[in-house]
């Protein structure tokens, strides 16, 4: 098995996990050889080959964001990805019941069992867990800029570094059964129940429904979404009246102005948004179920 390991995941923890996973490799004879990415898409570039090579399974070590483009390039494959959660979110493993444990994470990658799972697609890209616009990239973009932190501190202290840039956009959103238009802060297209080091933003989503859940945050304010934001970890959010989800196969999103769009973390592409599911898009290594 190969995984692929990004060194830069977890804010400068990625090359001291890169070392500890070759050590626990070494110390359990497993057949394993670990790949360092050095650029962005790289990770991509090599699960597409391994796919292409007839690979039964691919492990990843990194953050949401490197399990994203490892996803990218094992979409529609026969090819599992098993994932070794190392990065600063891990609302992947999160949602999934992986084990954050690198030892226990190593043992599910080799003997778990693979169990096809739903994904988002965006156009030509796939998402695993979220893809977000409005205050979401900007919350993005400060915990990607936050080298001193992981995991729910570093989300936690990005939402209050973003704060300022709070602001709502007039958006026109379809789903399948209706179109809503009006001014939000932020739209959350989520395949996993979990985003932002553990928000349980869609406490409902499953990644084996068909369906993804659409969290829309309508108009509010910055001291209104500091004093409802820890409602968020527990799922509570909705007893605010500007917290509304909906369930949906697809989704598009238009805006008067032009809007970045995140993926599973990382900032890619603008507004328009045309995204749907993919059911059972990929493979992927999970806990056995009880």
């Amino acid at each position: 098995m190969m995984v692929i390991a990004n060194p830069r995941a977890g804010h400068g923890r990625g090359l001291r996990n890169l070392e500890r996973l070759r050590e626990a490799v070494r110390r359990r004879g497993v057949d394993c050889a670990v790949v360092g990415t050095d650029r962005p898409g790289h990770a991509t570039e090599l699960a597409r080959r391994a796919a292409e090579s007839g690979s039964p399974r691919v492990g990843v070590m990194g953050g949401d964001g490197t399990i994203s483009e490892v996803a990218n390039g094992l979409v529609g494959s026969p090819t599992a990805m098993a994932v070794l959660p190392m990065g600063t979110g891990n609302d992947v493993a999160r949602s999934l019941g992986i084990p954050r444990g690198l030892e226990e994470a190593l043992d599910l990658a080799v003997h778990g069992q693979a169990r096809p799972i739903d994904i988002g697609r965006e156009r030509d890209r796939f998402f695993v867990s979220v893809l977000g616009v409005g205050f979401p990239t900007i919350v993005a973009e400060e915990a990607n800029a936050i080298d001193w932190l992981h995991g729910s501190p570093a989300f936690f202290v990005a939402v209050y570094k973003a704060l300022h840039r709070l602001r709502a956009i007039p958006l026109r959103i379809e789903l399948d059964d209706k179109a809503i238009e009006g001014d939000c802060v932020a739209v959350l297209v989520q395949n996993t129940p979990y985003t932002g080091g553990g928000l349980k933003m869609a406490p409902e989503a499953k990644v084996d429904d068909g369906a993804l859940d659409v969290v829309i945050v309508e108009d509010i304010g910055r001291l209104d979404l500091m004093i409802n934001f820890p409602r968020v970890y527990r799922g509570g959010h909705f007893a605010h009246p500007s917290f509304t989800a909906h369930r949906t196969r697809a989704i598009r999103i238009e805006s008067t102005e032009t809007l970045s769009k995140m993926f599973d973390g990382d900032i890619c592409g603008t507004t328009p948004l045309e995204a749907e599911v993919v059911p059972g898009g990929i493979q992927m290594v999970l806990p056995a179920v009880e």
